[in-house]
């Protein structure tokens, strides 16, 4: 049973806007919210990414594969990855019914099945703060791509308003970091009991489960390190895209202000 703290703070977290997170309904329907979120985000990367047509481009973290569409549809002859086998399947029938098949593999970002400078671009979105090894998973990334050819990585930072990914059940910024995980999983239960679900208790020690597994908990200073140990790589860019509100940006170029203030990594690695 939520103890009252956590009933108390899960009463004021209902007063804070959601954060917008659409195509929750089906796995379709996120896929297509992935989809066209992508082409957004190729438009803004052009400058960066260039023509796509013809070059192999590899997408870790490949999820249902709307992104990874996308990438297809510019002309890319494109090769996704992804732990989760059911996002695999899903993936390649979302990409099948579209009429554009896509080459889905089924794998560890640390154990990539593929040849040394196989790929033109690697692209990691939303994944590098789901790697279990971050370090061994971006040597891997730079592995497999050419020489002088990029790595693109976008993610969301551990510090940011956002970092607990928790947001379809808590509102509140930065719950990961005012709130114990005890606290975290009775108001995770709280909003299940909302829902009317059959048993929010169960289903929220699961939620919090995939909250201790699959968050690395890296933060920038901590991804900017891994970078320089890399020593393979060149920053070609970087920007930290403030949360939400544009007028947040000059927070950014803080060290330690910015940790909490940056809700988006957005990096090119150029491969040496």
């Amino acid at each position: 049973m939520p103890g009252l703290m956590a009933s108390f703070l899960f009463r004021i977290d209902r007063f804070f806007p959601r954060p917008r997170v659409e195509g929750r309904e089906s796995p379709e329907a996120y896929s297509d919210w992935e989809h066209r979120t992508g082409r957004t985000l190729i438009g803004r990367c052009d400058e960066y990414l260039g023509d796509l047509a013809g070059k192999k481009i590899l997408d870790i973290g490949c999820g249902l594969g709307g992104k990874t569409l996308v990438y297809a549809e510019a002309g890319g002859d494109v090769t996704g990855v992804d732990l989760d086998p059911v996002h695999c399947s899903g993936a390649a029938d979302y990409a099948l019914g579209s009429g554009c098949p896509l080459n889905v593999v089924c794998g560890d970002a640390t154990l990539l099945p593929f040849s040394d400078s196989s790929f033109d671009i690697v692209i990691a979105n939303d994944s590098m703060e789901h790697f279990h090894d971050p370090a061994s998973a971006l040597n891997e990334l730079v592995r497999v791509v050419r020489p002088g050819s990029l790595v693109f990585l976008f993610f969301t930072p551990w510090r940011s308003p956002l970092g607990s990914h928790l947001y379809d059940q808590i509102k509140t910024p930065w719950c990961h970091i005012l709130f114990s995980e005890k606290i975290l999983e009775d108001m995770v239960g709280l909003a299940f009991e909302e829902e009317g679900r059959e048993d929010p208790a169960e289903d929220a020690a699961r939620v919090m489960d995939d909250y201790r597994i699959k968050n690395n908990r890296i933060d920038i200073s901590g991804y900017r390190k891994i970078i320089q140990s890399a020593g393979t790589v060149v920053v070609e860019k970087e920007e930290l895209i403030p949360p939400k509100f544009e007028f947040l940006r000059p927070l950014t170029r803080y060290p330690w202000i910015r940790e909490f203030f940056t809700g988006t990594v957005v990096s090119f690695l150029r491969k040496k």
